[in-house]
């Protein structure tokens, strides 16, 4: 077969002493020798015969003459008549040789078998693909346009917090803790300037990080705040004791003039430093100066001069502070609503407190250890001097206190007559603690818990003689509905008879202190099924919260079984029932109409659905809203803490199988103790007795003399004795503590 032309004529000229031709002279392939030239000659004589019988027509590009140089056997190779877009404008085919000489094997020149004025153009065989139509490429239609690749802009460097407004990165810095403010002052010179800016600064409280503070860094802080600062607490910062002079002095200098809370408790801070920020500030609000040796008579005075609009002082035991004092603050500071005076000497003058009588702007009164307050102070402080009567109510007809919170705790001058007056007078009253005041009984207390109707917290600690029937007074009053704390502690005749009302009829109490009362495991029974009514959960994973802080510990009467029913109660899961909608479509089939152009809209509203709301009850677990949380025997205490935690977190099956597990321990131990001694039995028994005795003295409302222990005070049945003798009773003397501890 003939081999394909390497060459193809083209319409440029080229001369032979050209590059072109040059090259491909030297491409021309190497001299065979022997029977290999022989085979190739042969292979020459036979390619155009063979190529005619084939019945191949002529090259399409150049008509062929017999007797022209330029005619050459050469084989048209098709290509496709679409070019390459990214290649120039060429023709590229293959060239051939001419007819054989007469001489096999003589050897010829390339240019004796083409035109000499066609161009010749090499093609790269090893680039080219494996078709032939990829042989020949034709010039594109549209010139390719170069694309000009410029080198996008480079991006300024952006400082982005560099770049923001000043206020901007103040207020972001404001969100940080002052610790971390301190810490980020480090980072640079402007940083550091921008970190102890007076406006980051305006709130100073060191009562959280006191400890970890030196005094260099505070008064740094202090001193660059400026007139910036309207809060300073420095609770406890004992390290300013040697700069306290020099600070005192520099920030008052600088314009520091602006504050409105100061608070300057456990500071041991002189007493010139504590009027310099007095007197050059006068718009403070709320002064906090309790246990301040410092202060006297002469700090009152310069508050009442320079410092009118005080709303909140607190000097409780400030010993160095007496009427004299009070009385000038009292009446130069009109706004005054907070006062704490707890063991400040003479306020038994009757002037101070017919001055508060008269400006009424007080609504909580603090004056818990005064051992000077009297009867009749109290009584003028509440109803004035010689008030008007009214004959009909047997009632004062004065204005009525704005009190709020009121605590007389430890007055021991105090007595029923100066409590008494605080009934009917004291009407938004929220606050009340008659806590250690030793002479008070029931007749102080009846008119007043029925007049307070806006009562949330009771402080009746160690009243000795206070009984039930305030209580009972205190759950059938208005307060009723509000009460949120109650402590009776150390009250030894109160109990069940007392506080089961309280439960029943308080829905918002949240603590209740019961320490060394003769209340038993019915009280407990009865707070844990109220707390169970306050409400339900429907999800499994939700967490109930705290509804109930109740203390009974050193209660003689309390056993493991009340512990118990309190752990159950917090654990106890109920089936109930809810209300659930259902909706059912019912289908309405319409009868068709006569038109038969209206045939598919009818269609469409043949059938119209009615959806039909059925309200069902479904089966549902209703789980605590809220559960209690008991101070019991100290060595139940463990047990209750690990229950009270799974039930925090909604394990209800595992706090439910720990309070069966405790259960099935404690009832084995008894009956190990009762097999072992028989002391065991006869201590509960007699411990049973002692309970259902105090529960029928509570009924019966007698009080029994327990001087003697062999003086019983219970009837048995004396069937069973020889003679109808009676059987003394075994009791032991009643005691404060828990017989168990």
């Amino acid at each position: 077969m003939e081999p394909r032309s390497l060459l193809t004529p083209s319409p440029r000229s080229s001369t032979p002493g050209s590059p072109m031709l040059a090259e491909m002279s030297q491409e021309q392939p190497p001299k065979l020798k022997g029977r290999q030239r022989l085979l190739q000659g042969l292979q020459r004589m036979s390619s155009s015969p063979s190529l005619a019988k084939m019945g191949r027509t002529r090259s399409s590009e150049k008509v062929y003459k017999p007797n022209h140089k330029a005619s050459i056997s050469c084989v048209s190779l098709g290509s496709s008549p679409q070019g390459s877009s990214i290649s120039p404008p060429i023709q590229v085919s293959t060239f051939a040789y001419a007819t054989p000489p007469g001489t096999p094997g003589t050897p010829t020149s390339v240019s004796s078998y083409v035109d000499s004025h066609s161009r010749f153009r090499p093609f790269d065989l090893g680039s080219a693909a494996s078709s032939a139509e990829h042989l020949q490429l034709r010039p594109a239609r549209t010139p390719l346009h170069e694309i000009s690749e410029k080198p996008l802009p480079k991006r300024e460097n952006f400082n982005f917090w560099g770049d923001l407004p000043q206020e901007v990165r103040i207020q972001i810095l404001s969100y940080l803790p002052p610790k971390e403010i301190v810490r980020l002052s480090a980072v640079s010179r402007s940083w550091q300037e921008m970190c102890f800016d007076g406006q980051l600064w305006t709130v100073l409280d060191c009562q959280t990080y006191y400890q970890k503070i030196t005094s260099e860094a505070l008064m740094k802080i202090m001193l660059r705040a400026g007139a910036f600062v309207k809060n300073l607490n420095l609770r406890g910062c004992v390290q300013l004791r040697d700069q306290w002079l020099s600070l005192g002095t520099r920030m008052t200098n600088q314009e520091c003039r602006n504050l409105e809370t100061f608070s300057i408790e456990g500071c041991k801070i002189e007493r010139s430093s504590i009027h310099f920020f007095l007197l050059r500030n006068p718009k403070l609000l709320h002064l906090n100066m309790p246990s301040m040796q410092q202060v006297s008579n002469a700090t009152l005075k310069i508050i009442a001069a320079h410092c009118r609009n005080i709303e909140y002082l607190n000097i409780n035991w400030c010993t160095n502070c007496d009427n004299r004092g009070l009385l000038k603050v009292v009446q130069s500071c009109p706004n005054l609503t907070d006062l704490r005076v707890s063991e400040v000497r003479g306020l038994d003058d009757t002037e101070l407190a017919l001055e508060m009588f008269r400006r009424n702007n007080l609504e909580r009164l603090i004056m818990a250890g005064c051992d000077s307050l009297t009867d009749e102070v109290l009584e003028i402080m509440v109803q004035g001097v010689d008030p008007q009567v009214d004959v009909l109510t047997d009632r004062v007809t004065v204005p009525p206190r704005r009190w709020r919170h009121l605590d007389v705790s430890e007055c021991r001058q105090l007595t029923d007559r100066g409590v008494r007056a605080l009934a009917h007078n004291v009407p938004f009253l929220e606050g009340l603690k008659l806590c250690k005041v030793s002479s008070l009984t029931d007749d102080a207390l009846l008119d007043v818990m029925s007049s307070v109707n806006r009562l949330t917290h009771l402080e009746l600690e160690e009243l000795e003689h206070l009984t039930n029937e305030v209580l009972i007074r205190l759950a059938k009053s208005p307060a009723a509905k509000t009460l949120e704390h109650l402590s009776i502690s150390y009250c030894d005749q109160m109990g069940d008879v007392g506080v089961l009302p309280i439960l029943k009829s308080c829905p918002e109490l949240k603590s209740l202190c019961l320490d060394n009362t003769r209340i038993s495991d019915l009280a407990l029974m009865e707070a844990s099924e109220q707390v169970r009514k306050r409400g339900n959960l429907l999800k499994r994973g939700a967490r109930p919260k705290k509804g109930l802080e109740l203390i009974a510990f050193d209660c003689a009467n309390v056993t493991w079984a009340g512990v118990r029913e309190i752990m159950q109660g917090n654990c106890r899961v109920l089936q109930g029932r809810k209300k659930s909608v259902v909706r059912e479509s019912l289908m309405t089939h319409l009868p068709p109409t006569d038109s038969e152009t209206e045939s598919i809209t009818n269609a469409a509203s043949a059938s119209a659905s009615q959806e039909i709301k059925r309200v069902i009850e479904i089966q549902t677990l209703l789980f605590p809203a809220q559960i209690i949380h008991l101070k019991a025997f100290h060595i139940w205490q463990a047990t209750f803490d690990a229950h009270y935690q799974r039930c925090m977190t909604a394990r209800w099956v595992a706090a439910s199988r720990l309070e069966n597990k405790w259960a099935e321990w404690m009832v084995a131990t008894e009956e190990v103790g009762n097999i072992s001694h028989g002391w065991g039995a006869r201590r509960r028994r007699r411990r049973q007795r002692e309970a259902e005795n105090r529960v029928r003295e509570d009924t019966a409302g007698l009080v029994h003399d327990t001087e003697g222990v062999g003086t019983g005070t219970e009837t048995e049945d004396m069937s069973g004795l020889e003679n109808g003798s009676r059987r003394p009773n075994r009791r032991r003397a009643r005691s404060g503590g828990c017989a168990v501890m």
